[in-house]
C-alpha cells in the first residue's frame, strides 16, 4: 500500500511541476513557441494562420524586423536576469563557505549585492522593452 501511495504522490507531484514550469502549455499559440517562460522570437508579432495551418505574419501591426529585434532583446534581458539569479546563489555559497574570513565575506556580499542590482535592472528593462513593443504594435 505504501508503494502505491508513494508512486501516486510522485506522479502527482511530477504532473504539478510540469504544469508550473510550462504554464498554458496546451493553450499556447501554435505560432509562438515558448521555452521555460522565455518569450519566443515572434512574441510581439501577430499571425494569420492560413488554411493548411501555416503561420503567416500580419504586417499591418508594424515593422516585423523591429518587433523581432525587440523580442530578441527581451530574451537576452531575461537571460541576464536568470544569470543574476545564479550569481545570487553563487554569492550565497561563497558567503556560507567563507569561514569568517573578512575578505571572503566582503567579496561574497559584493557578489550578492551586485547580482541583486543586476536582477532589478533586468526586471525593469524587460518591462520597458515589453511596453515599447506593445506600443509599436498598437500604433502599427
Amino acid at each position: 500500500m505504501k508503494k502505491i501511495f508513494f508512486r501516486m504522490s510522485v506522479a502527482g507531484y511530477s504532473l504539478f511541476s510540469f504544469l508550473i514550469v510550462f504554464p498554458g502549455f496546451a493553450l499556447a499559440d501554435p505560432c509562438k513557441n515558448s521555452f521555460l517562460g522565455f518569450p519566443s522570437w515572434a512574441e510581439y508579432l501577430s499571425f494569420n494562420p492560413d488554411s493548411p495551418g501555416n503561420c503567416v505574419i500580419n504586417t499591418s501591426d508594424g515593422n516585423p524586423a523591429i518587433l523581432i529585434a525587440m523580442a530578441v532583446l527581451d530574451i537576452l534581458i531575461r537571460l541576464s536576469g536568470l544569470i543574476a539569479v545564479f550569481f545570487v546563489a553563487y554569492g550565497g555559497i561563497k558567503l556560507a563557505t567563507s569561514q569568517d574570513s573578512p575578505e571572503q565575506l566582503s567579496g561574497a556580499r559584493k557578489t550578492i549585492l551586485n547580482a541583486v542590482i543586476g536582477l532589478a535592472i533586468a526586471l525593469i528593462a524587460s518591462q520597458i522593452v515589453k511596453f515599447i513593443a506593445q506600443q509599436l504594435v498598437s500604433n502599427g
